[in-house]
């Protein structure tokens, strides 16, 4: 066998493909109409073979009626129905195809370089690579084509990108898909060693850290991908909680990439930076006059707090928040930042999304509806989310038919388009700050509702907020 697969091999000296998809369909032609037993060892190999691999509708067609015929005989014994060529002539002229029919015997009829049914699945792999090199190739002069054009930074910094990451995916498939992908041995192995304890990032608050496995999951640890939405109604703190979350990980662990498209980057930086010197300074045990919200909006400082902002120009926040605000607004062009930052800062920790609403195509339009714009952004964050290896915290504003409730925490039916956020959510998380619906209640109380957690309990949790530091603060650990 092994010589005649080297025969085979021997005569594929050019990048073409159609002698080895004539080959292969008249292998399989010929060895169902003479032996339709020959379905069982055709049935694997039928499904590696994807209809794409054939050129020219007349191939499709027969590769269709092949495929076909073969999984329904290792069903039953029933018989091969008839002329496999006449199938996939009628099947030719119902789509349209007429002109094509007369290929049909051509190809069917053709001679094999193949001496029997098994030599087909040891050349698979090399027509794999002959399409991918197809592939490649028009991939390489798409991007050669734009670099040819007129300079453009978007073009640069999202098309580029996108073309240098399909050329990885294409050589990336073709090179590991004989692979063996379900690893059993390394898996147990892993799960044999004692858990390491540095897969997660605190968030500096214990409450949730608990709820959320430790923290935020550490790129491609086994927690990692993960798409947490942080939910609730304006005024609730969403924006606080995420800015506090992206200020402590990015000055103490890595680099975060932060969508700002409700608000001006500038506004961002400035609760980030209030965020950080309410840090520094309870870290040093000195939590005297931090920087407040109103004192970077106002210009407002005594002498200690403009030595600690001056000082800040070299705080690792400032090299590692990443901050996008409303110029980059599409669930693609929010990916493609995401995929280049991944490329070019190994340390990306996580990427936070203020808001869900606000990104463009979530509303509905003339071709869907609401529910499944939104559904379609979300799939995609929980995709990149996967292909990254990090964690995407995304804001989600809900209906406000909850102000009519006198209980005011927000549920799973509250969120807009909920089945489909639900669906693709690994944690979904409630704000809720009583203060704003009642005057007489606690200004800092928070209140947090997990209620989902595919990987962990739910219930809610009670902790503290500062808007003015843009600070979550621990305040019980008790769950209800």
């Amino acid at each position: 066998m092994s010589n005649q697969i080297s025969a085979i091999v021997s005569q594929m000296k050019t990048w073409e493909t159609t002698e080895i998809e004539d080959s292969f369909l008249s292998t399989c032609v010929y060895a169902l109409e003479s032996d339709p037993s020959s379905s069982d060892q055709l049935c694997h190999i039928v499904s590696i073979v994807e209809q794409d691999w054939f050129n020219g509708s007349h191939r499709k067609a027969i590769f269709y009626v092949v495929k076909k015929i073969v999984l329904s005989l290792t069903k039953s014994n029933l018989v091969v129905p008839g002329s496999i060529s006449v199938m996939a002539q009628k099947l030719l002229f119902e789509m349209g195809y007429k002109d094509e029919c007369a290929l049909v015997d051509e190809v069917a009829a053709s001679p094999s370089m193949f001496f029997n049914v098994e030599c087909l699945e040891a050349v698979i792999p090399l027509w794999r690579v002959k399409l991918a090199r197809n592939s490649l190739k028009g991939n390489a002069e798409r991007m050669i084509s734009l670099l040819a054009g007129e300079p453009d930074q978007k073009i640069f910094e999202e098309e580029i990108p996108s073309l240098i990451e399909n050329q990885q995916e294409i050589w990336h498939n073709a090179s590991n898909v004989d692979k063996k992908d379900d690893d059993w041995d390394s898996s147990i192995k892993t799960a044999l060693l004692p858990l390491p304890t540095d897969i997660a990032i605190s968030t500096g608050v214990k409450v949730l850290d608990d709820v959320i496995q430790g923290g935020v999951a550490k790129r491609n640890s086994p927690y990692s991908s993960r798409l947490i939405i942080i939910a609730g109604r304006p005024g609730m703190g969403k924006s606080a909680f995420a800015i506090f979350l992206a200020t402590q990980l990015a000055n103490y662990s890595g680099d975060i990439a932060f969508f700002s498209l409700e608000m001006p980057k500038v506004q961002v930086q400035y609760r980030s930076i209030a965020c950080l010197d309410y840090l520094q300074l309870k870290e040093a045990g000195q939590l005297v006059d931090p920087i407040r919200i109103d004192n970077l909006r106002l210009r407002s400082y005594n002498t200690s707090q403009r030595e600690r902002l001056s000082g800040y120009l070299e705080a690792k926040l400032v090299k590692r928040l990443h901050i996008f605000d409303k110029s980059v607004v599409g669930v693609d062009s929010i990916s493609a930042k995401v995929k280049l930052l991944a490329k070019t800062r190994p340390n990306l920790t996580a990427v936070f999304i203020d808001y869900l609403q606000l990104i463009d195509g979530c509303s509905g339009d003339g071709q869907n509806s609401e529910t499944s714009n939104i559904g379609n952004v979300t799939k995609s964050l929980k995709s990149l989310a996967v292909s990254i290896g990090i964690d995407i915290f995304l804001l989600c504003q809900v209906n406000r038919g909850v102000e009519m409730r006198n209980d005011r925490m927000p549920g799973l039916s509250d969120l807009r388009a909920s089945g489909r956020i639900e669906e693709d959510a690994d944690i979904v998380m409630f704000l809720l700050r009583p203060h704003y619906y009642d005057r007489d209640r606690d200004p800092y109380e928070l209140a947090v509702s997990v209620a989902k957690n595919r990987h962990g309990i739910c219930g809610t949790l009670a902790c503290s907020i500062d808007l003015q530091s843009s600070v979550i603060f621990d305040n019980a650990t008790q769950w209800t």
